[in-house]
């Protein structure tokens, strides 16, 4: 049952309030992602710093969903964890340390590029939380031992099938560039960018990677 926003919070009109659900909700499966990342690649780090750090930023994660979470419940719905999971189940968990590496890099730039675009949001409460998501996001290294796997050309195929993996996933999370609830969202400030211009901003922020790993950006299937 939907229960009323909270008090504190801007009253926003039923086709906002939708769409901010559906928003939400893409947000959420993304972190819930990036969550489960950083949890399972725990096992394969060693050195303890390095785990420290990945703690530290799952931790973070956890804590930018329960924000997330707050703001679902607050819109009038409930238990996004339920919303999102089933789209989450899909999602594959890396299977080596080099493959957590890359992941552990190409889902922080994911978030980072993404929550950019809501950083202005005419919602406030949301423009709030994906300033403090872009944050952490940002904070995240390249992938030393990836970058020097790929620097062996006997490597690189290997490197590319890891690499495009999680770059696949990665765009197909911003979402259809034709989508009438994008156009809508932009139309009512919710966002800043659509979902073409995220897509085309994390090609452009990936490449200078690309060219260091000496790789190259897959084309997308539709």
């Amino acid at each position: 049952m939907k229960s009323s926003p909270a008090k504190n919070v801007p009253v926003v009109d039923e086709e906002a309030r939708t769409l901010m659900r559906k928003i939400v909700e893409g947000v959420a499966w993304r972190q819930v992602a990036s969550i489960n990342i950083l949890g399972h690649g725990l096992k394969f780090v060693t050195e303890l710093d390095v785990k420290l750090r990945v703690v530290g930023e799952l931790d973070r994660a956890l804590e930018l969903f329960q924000d997330v979470a707050g703001l679902y419940d607050e819109l009038g719905w409930t238990d996004l964890e339920s919303a999102v999971r089933e789209r989450v189940e899909g999602l594959p968990y890396p299977e080596s340390r080099l493959e957590f590496g890359v992941a552990y890099y190409v889902s922080g730039l994911i978030e980072e590029v993404a929550m950019g675009a809501f950083v202005e949001s005419t919602y406030a409460p949301f423009a709030a939380i994906a300033r403090k998501n872009v944050e952490a996001s940002a904070r995240r290294p390249e992938p030393t031992r990836f970058l020097e796997y790929s620097s062996d050309a006997a490597h690189r195929p290997h490197a590319q099938e890891l690499l495009d993996r999680w770059v696949s996933l990665a765009r197909r999370s911003f979402g259809r560039a034709d989508s009438p609830h994008d156009a809508r969202a932009l139309a009512l400030g919710l966002k800043s960018r659509p979902a073409a211009a995220i897509d085309a901003q994390f090609c452009e922020r990936l490449q200078p990677f690309l060219e260091r790993c000496h790789l190259a950006l897959t084309r997308l299937e539709s």
